[in-house]
């Protein structure tokens, strides 16, 4: 009878230490989406400021949280935070155009930078791993915007001025993951 009191006992104790774990996951999760939705409306605004010859390029900040959950968390849960961060994102601008555009994007990124990590995971860094998805997200809207607007050859030509264009900030992008995964890993410890 005393044993089965303890075992009970124990058995409270670590549902509620699993229930604490997904409470502090879920409020972090929270977070760093409503971030990556400030970034990515504060990141439209700034682009068109510094990069007013290039019209639709983007520096990607929201990515730096997505390549945080990348690191930090499943896919599933990464997963949401990409489609939350699409669909908020969308509402504070852009049309159903824009966000067919963004958001098929957004998801081949994601996979591409999942995979990478994940069948790469001692070969490659997490810049690399940005690299993969920045390239990806270029390539995938200008797919989907040929097939939308049947452009034709002038799309190779600026696709090329985004690849680039692309490679530089995913590489910055790369480096400040890296910075914020870090901080996250301090905060948490204490």
């Amino acid at each position: 009878m005393w044993y089965n009191v303890f075992v009970s006992k124990t058995g409270d104790s670590m549902d509620n230490l699993r229930k604490q774990v997904n409470i502090k996951k879920i409020v972090l999760i929270s977070i760093l989406v409503s971030f990556s939705v400030i970034l990515s409306i504060f990141d439209r605004y700034i682009s068109q400021l510094a990069f007013p010859f290039i019209p639709t390029a983007k520096i990607g900040l929201a990515n730096i949280i997505i390549l945080v959950g990348v690191y930090r968390f499943n896919p599933k849960e990464t997963l949401i935070m990409v489609v939350l961060k699409s669909v908020l994102a969308n509402l504070f601008y852009g049309g159903p155009l824009n966000f067919i555009i963004g958001f098929s994007a957004s998801l081949v990124s994601f996979c591409g930078m999942y995979l990478a990590w994940k069948a790469l995971k001692n070969v490659v860094s997490p810049i690399s791993v940005s690299v993969i998805g920045g390239f990806l997200h270029i390539v995938t809207q200008l797919v989907v915007v040929q097939g939308i607007y049947r452009i034709g050859v002038p799309i190779i030509y600026y696709g090329a001025i985004l690849i680039f264009f692309s490679l530089v900030t995913s590489t910055i992008i790369g480096f400040i993951g890296i910075r914020l995964n870090n901080f996250i890993l301090q905060i948490e410890t204490y």
